[in-house]
């Protein structure tokens, strides 16, 4: 028994060795691809149009292809066994579905035509569960798996009711499936061509997934559409296409590190390939990357100076304005003191004609007693007779 075991060990570690060119071209390689559209009330023609597009492809590409349209929950199974019994150890399998897919309770199902699902509870047991395809391809101890979902735009169940949540819910796979899905969790696909964009990267000759993955997200990106969720398994490459030859390993890091915003990520590629021809590119790289990193604290202090220049001008011109403000201040209590020896007494019957200039003579025609004095002078002299009636003497001062 324990014999037996080593041996299948040894089996499954040759299988999952980084393949070489020649057993690339070897491998078993299957698929299974459905396309849903007559839906009840709110029937779909672009998943049975995607779903033909990717067959085609895919047997161009040396996949054994298990095809269906509108598929019911029983033939939907039927087609699933036969696709778990064709899948042998070593192989890449690849499921492909354009359709309804829904998540309720956090679990994600695939929406079969004819499902007669009228409320959310219904889903579970009329719905195909995405775990069971996972575990179908996992026991099956493929090389590599590989998952390609393009969910409907539209409202799943028309005017029926509304999911709680929509879109599907996040997937957690195992370490050996890449998934490809046209839009993140929890988010509507509200796009058309998922399955166009990738076909149209995955028919260049020697693209490998990691190289698709980037394609694919920058092709949605221009094109303004919905961001693909996109999740590679690490060291097991794969060509839809293959190429002349396999890159080697220093290769295959510089490429997935050539387009990287991580400066660890490239310094890392420098001391684990010392030796490789790309070194003297990811240096360059490197350099770039330090560069915009200095720039960027060059204008952050630039920015800081400024802000502070700025501050300490506002602050002396306040202190200028109130230095002001205080001199003039100073300046009206200064004329304040000087204008305070001026004391004009106005007559009671004053009215608004200028006054007139009295002379002597008019003294003595009405008979009044006026002594002019300058301030600050004593008077000098005072008339005798005083005015007949009115015994008063008045100063002007």
């Amino acid at each position: 028994m324990m014999r037996i075991t080593l041996v299948l060990s040894i089996l499954m570690l040759s299988l999952w060795a980084a393949p070489t060119l020649q057993t690339m071209k070897k491998e078993a390689r299957v698929a299974i691809v459905v396309g849903n559209g007559n839906y009840d009330e709110h029937a779909l023609t672009l998943p049975i149009q995607n779903a033909r597009n990717v067959r085609k492809f895919l047997e161009q590409n040396g996949f054994y292809v298990y095809y269906g349209e509108n598929l019911d929950k029983r033939n939907f199974i039927r087609l699933l066994r036969k696709f778990n019994k064709k899948m042998h150890p070593g192989g890449v399998a690849l499921f492909y579905f354009s359709g309804h897919l829904v998540q309720t309770k956090r679990k994600n199902y695939l929406v079969p035509i004819d499902s007669g699902i009228t409320e959310e509870a219904m889903i579970p047991r009329q719905g195909i569960a995405m775990t069971s395809v996972y575990t179908g391809m996992r026991r099956a101890h493929n090389r590599l798996n590989i998952i390609v979902l393009d969910g409907a735009k539209e409202a799943p169940f028309g005017s029926l009711f509304a999911l709680e949540k929509e879109s599907y819910a996040p997937i957690k796979a195992a370490d050996d499936f890449s998934t490809f899905i046209a839009t993140y969790p929890d988010r509507l696909n509200n796009s058309d061509t998922f399955t166009k964009d990738f076909l149209s990267l995955a028919d260049k000759k020697g693209l490998e997934l990691q190289e698709l993955k980037r394609g694919l997200s920058y092709v949605r990106k221009q094109h303004n559409q919905p961001q693909p969720y996109i999740t590679l398994t690490q060291k097991r490459p794969f060509y839809f296409k293959l190429p002349d030859r396999l890159p080697t390993q220093d290769e295959i890091a510089y490429a997935q590190i050539k387009n990287s915003q991580s400066r660890k990520e490239i310094a890392n590629f420098i001391n684990a390939y010392p030796q490789s021809v790309f070194v003297k590119e990811a240096e360059k790289q490197l350099k770039i990357f330090d560069d915009i990193e200095e720039k960027a604290r060059e204008d952050k202090r630039k920015a800081f100076e400024a802000k502070a220049a700025e501050a300490t001008r506002k602050m002396q011109e306040k202190a200028r304005k109130l230095h002001n403000a205080e001199t003039n201040t100073s300046e009206v209590k200064n004329s304040t003191y000087d204008m305070a020896e001026i004391v004009i007494e106005k007559p009671q019957n004053s009215t608004s004609e200028k006054p007139s200039v009295t002379t002597s003579e008019d003294v003595q025609k009405n008979d009044v007693n006026i002594t002019l004095t300058k301030p600050g002078e004593q008077v000098k002299e005072l008339l005798a007779k005083p005015v007949k009636g009115d015994e008063r003497n008045i100063v002007l001062e």
